[in-house]
């Protein structure tokens, strides 16, 4: 059976396993797949890099056990909302650039927070094939997010560093296809 990851939104700092559930089970439901629902440990307790190597080290329990849990031990789909979808990003990267494990086939980005997105630089590799000004506006809102900022990445955060600015890091183009998911005003 297909499985996908999905990482909570919350700003790094907030949002749990209890407020995704019933997205969980709508997806799980509607798509035919099982989800596995990651609670991941949340800032300034826990503060970078403890969030994305624990969402790793579940993508590597589930490749081990696959057996047991049904599924492939590799072609596994990460999926997250808001701060979730900037651990797909850096959990995907460490799965293909950092470890190359090359477990993760597919992500799903849903209004994903992306720090470091440089949206001027074409050269980053994103392409805006439709809604381009509202996408750029779109992930310049969530670059300035200085409470996350402070909390999450603290003094530890650079946004030269690959694992926070993953959308900036080398070997960006190894990641797998993403869909990007995002809303626009709505009148």
């Amino acid at each position: 059976m297909p499985t996908v990851l999905y990482f909570h939104g919350g700003a790094y700092y907030g949002g749990s396993v209890a407020g995704a559930e019933m997205l969980c089970r709508a997806l799980a439901d509607f798509a035919g797949c099982q989800v596995i629902s990651v609670d991941y440990p949340l800032a300034p307790e826990h503060p970078f890099p403890a969030a994305p190597l624990a969402c790793y080290r579940v993508l590597n329990y589930l490749h081990e056990h696959a057996d047991w849990y049904q599924t492939t031990p590799a072609g596994f789909v990460l999926a997250g909302d808001s701060a979730g979808g900037g651990l797909v990003l850096t959990t995907a990267y460490l799965d293909r650039v950092v470890f190359a494990t090359n477990w993760v086939e597919k992500l799903v980005l849903n209004y994903p927070d992306v720090p470091g997105a440089r949206i001027e630089d074409t050269s980053a590799g994103i392409e805006f094939k439709e809604f381009g000004e509202q996408m750029r506006a779109f992930f310049k809102s969530f670059s300035s997010d200085t409470l996350a900022w402070g909390s999450y990445f603290g003094t530890v955060g650079s946004i030269d560093y690959p694992l926070i600015a993953v959308i900036n890091a080398p070997g960006i183009e190894r990641l797998p296809e993403a869909l990007v998911i995002s809303v626009g005003n709505l009148r």
